[in-house]
């Protein structure tokens, strides 16, 4: 029996929104304690971990949850499913680990942040046990939730009780590895209670060429943030830069977060729709997800692109405030990845046409390499240039993929539609209330308060006096959740 969409967001919703607090809690502890010079080192010890994580996880994460949604009412063909997929990975894994570790050896056995790029690259040998797409496919939101917000809390606890200096710094870095394995062993060992292995009719090449298709789209942001921020440090040679860069794009995840509750939820069943051939079902939520999702999106991506300063103060303090105008454009940009995303893995991916959507993704990412190297020679390549070009070559990717969707799969989707659109258009009304509240109020912190306030009640009125079907129809939903009477 499938599981209600609704309690599966609300499941979603509250550890995604849980993601969201305890950052804000742990993350200006841990860039005051250690400052712009070692949060530089985690910024790029992440980026290397994250190359060699795309060859660790080989696609697994949309490959295994797109399979496993399939064939979940089989149970014959998911214990199958479940153990082709999971042995195939263990061996990616281990492979990319055991690469990771010689290069690193290799490379930076000279640097400063040589143990800091050693003690990361255990996350990529402890990725074996991730089986989060497991539970995401048979929607155990509930479990997935309660578990994160369980361990992220005594993580969390921790680091308040412990992290006070950069003397810390080495402690902080064995709580990131070592609550991500205790994260994924509890996931394995929940999902091996439920599914046992079944080594009959193991089938591996099939899956070999999809999955590495879904290495590329799965992994946009390595082609595009992820090389800024390498190239950042080769080229104004050290971590600052990326300190900062890595500061901006960690606000901007942490908001984006929670705006793919309805994406993350949806994925499922859509799947599972195509699977049984239920196009028409599959259209009817695929409309009603763009709507939800653009209602939420544009005022959350317009809001950041407003409060830019005061997220980099919050977050980071004084001596981050030169991220502000990364921040910026980090705003515009997690409004082109939240359009993309919808179109990659909602429409195309579910359809199969990875292998064409790769390509599309290597352009794009070729594009961002040129810019960048090209601003590289010309002496113009610094944190707000590495962005902009990132962001103009995720607009080409869209545009390509979006013709794909009307001329190749041919869907009966209107995504730019006025009805769709009409979202962003209410949220520049952002821009003057922000403007005048700053101008006449210069405490950062009430200003932020009473902004985002402020922003929220006009766009929470432009949608009751326009009377927007989708937001009443949530609101609803919300109201019968907890037992009030609909509007």
């Amino acid at each position: 029996m499938a599981k209600s969409i609704s309690k599966n967001a609300i499941f979603k919703a509250m550890l995604n929104l849980f993601n969201i607090i305890l950052p804000i809690l742990v993350i200006p502890l841990v860039s005051r304690s250690f400052g712009d010079e070692l949060y530089g080192y985690m910024g790029y010890g992440d980026s290397l971990t994250a190359y060699f994580l795309i060859f660790a996880s080989f696609g697994i994460y949309q490959y295994g949850l797109r399979e496993i949604s399939k064939v979940r009412d089989n149970k014959t063909k998911l214990r199958q499913t479940f153990t082709s997929l999971f042995l195939f990975t263990s061996l990616t894994n281990i492979v990319a680990s055991a690469a990771y570790m010689i290069f690193v050896a290799i490379f930076y056995k000279s640097e400063p942040y040589f143990y800091t790029c050693i003690i990361l690259g255990f996350n990529l040998v402890f990725n074996i046990f991730y089986v989060e797409w497991v539970n995401e496919a048979l929607e155990n939101y509930d479990f997935i939730a309660i578990k994160t917000m369980i361990i992220r809390i005594i993580y969390s606890a921790l680091i308040l009780l412990f992290v006070r200096e950069k003397g810390d710094f080495l402690f902080y870095l064995y709580l990131v590895v070592g609550f991500n394995f205790i994260n994924n062993i509890i996931s394995f060992i929940y999902v091996k209670k439920k599914l046992r292995f079944d080594f009959s009719n193991l089938q591996f090449l099939r899956h070999v060429k999809p999955m590495l298709y879904v290495v590329i789209l799965s992994n946009t942001g390595v082609l595009y943030t992820q090389l800024d921020k390498i190239m950042l440090k080769d080229s104004i040679g050290g971590t600052t830069a990326v300190g900062y860069y890595y500061m901006a794009q960690r606000i901007m995840l942490i908001v984006n977060t929670l705006l793919l509750t309805i994406i993350q939820v949806t994925m499922p069943r859509l799947s599972n729709y195509l699977g049984n051939r239920s196009k028409e079902q599959y259209l009817i939520l695929l409309k009603k997800v763009i709507k939800i999702y653009f209602l939420l999106l544009f005022p959350a991506s317009i809001g950041l692109l407003c409060l830019s300063k005061e997220a980099i103060y919050i977050f980071g303090g004084t001596s981050f405030l030169p991220a502000v105008p990364v921040m910026i454009v980090f705003a515009i940009y997690m409004l082109s990845i939240g359009v993309e995303g919808i179109i990659a893995n909602q429409m195309i991916y579910l359809h199969g046409k990875e292998k064409d959507d790769a390509i599309l993704v290597l352009i794009g990412g070729v594009i961002n390499l040129i810019f960048n190297t090209t601003l590289v020679v010309t002496g113009t390549f610094n944190m707000v240039s590495a962005i902009t070009t990132t962001l103009i070559a995720n607009l080409i990717v869209i545009a390509l993929e979006y013709r794909m969707v009307k001329k190749v799969i041919k869907l009966d989707i209107h995504l730019f539609a006025y009805e769709n659109i009409k979202y962003f258009y209410y949220s520049l009304v952002f821009i003057p209330i922000t403007f005048g509240i700053k101008f006449v109020i210069s405490n950062i912190f009430i200003a932020c308060v009473l902004e985002v306030v402020t922003c929220g009640v006009v766009y929470l009125g432009i949608l009751v006096l326009t009377k927007d079907s989708v937001f009443f129809e949530l609101l609803n939903k919300i109201l019968i959740k907890f037992k009030i009477k609909k509007i």
